[in-house]
């Protein structure tokens, strides 16, 4: 007869050494994320847009604080959120693209664990974009005389600006996730799109308050209407901070093992989101 004797110090060693591997993972993840070729060339195209237009108004001296600021700004609020969410679209449906699944299931990772890379990697990678963003419009935006009379954004409306990459990155990781057929990626684009568009607008809310439910940042200079005065930056800084958790328990919901557990998170997340969605009017 002999036995089998497994210390607790080995079990540890082995959850430590899964926790560096899928941070590890996410760490790579992230760095696909943004150096996706899509998006790549479409920033590089409005790179050459704004040179274009440089070259055209004879102006070839660098561009002042102020146009910098709205460069970046209108990058980031319209076009960087839908962006992510293609590369990481993308990057989350790769192996089930390239049929690697299988050689992927033979890992060390478990499926759970791969799907927490992937959202760590949007954290690492467009997370890490959003904070640089948000630097970048702290500093631009000190002390300076914006056009239109625009103040510069408040620390919760760039705190905004940035969870909205994050947002469009987890939600992309959780349609490749759950749906996993080749429409996805336009699929989700079309609920992003046309979902914020009938969240935003104010017409059919009489004191215009579903606006505030939409994933996206809800400046006054950039909407320009009523409604924006109406609730607190703050709470909805904390609400879009919630969806990004609520995406990331629907990621880790799609495996069955532990799935109960997650239930009972997901409907934590799900009363905090609901409470700040509340307190932000």
């Amino acid at each position: 007869m002999s036995a089998v004797l497994v210390s607790r110090t080995t079990e540890h060693q082995t959850s430590g050494a899964t926790w560096l591997a899928v941070l590890e993972l996410g760490w790579r993840e992230g760095r696909r994320m943004v150096l996706s070729p899509v998006l790549l060339l479409i920033l590089g195209f409005f790179m050459f847009m704004a040179g274009v237009e440089t070259v055209v108004e004879a102006s070839l001296s660098l561009p002042s604080r102020a146009a910098a600021y709205d460069f970046i700004f209108f990058v980031i609020a319209l076009y960087a959120g839908l962006l992510f969410y293609i590369a990481c679209h993308l990057v989350a449906s790769s192996s089930r693209r390239t049929k690697a699944e299988a050689q992927l299931a033979a890992s060390t990772l478990s499926s759970r664990a791969r799907n927490a890379g992937l959202c760590i990697g949007v954290v690492l990678g467009p997370g890490l974009v959003g904070l640089v963003a948000m630097v970048a419009l702290a500093v631009l935006g000190n002390d300076v005389v914006l056009g239109d009379g625009a103040q510069a954004l408040s620390i919760a409306e760039l705190v905004q600006l940035a969870t909205t990459l994050v947002g469009g990155g987890l939600f992309a990781v959780m349609f490749a996730t759950w749906l996993r057929f080749p429409g996805s990626l336009p699929l989700g684009l079309v609920v992003l799109i046309f979902g914020s568009l009938w969240v935003l607008d104010a017409e059919r809310a009489p004191i215009n308050t579903w606006p505030w439910f939409a994933p996206y940042i809800a400046s006054p200079d950039w909407f320009d209407d009523e409604w924006t005065l109406m609730g607190s930056q703050a709470w909805h800084a904390v609400y879009l901070i919630g969806l990004c958790a609520l995406a990331f328990c629907a990621v880790m919901l799609r495996e069955r093992e532990g799935r109960l557990r997650w239930l009972f998170i997901s409907a934590g997340v799900l009363a905090a989101t609901a409470a700040a969605g509340s307190l932000q009017l």
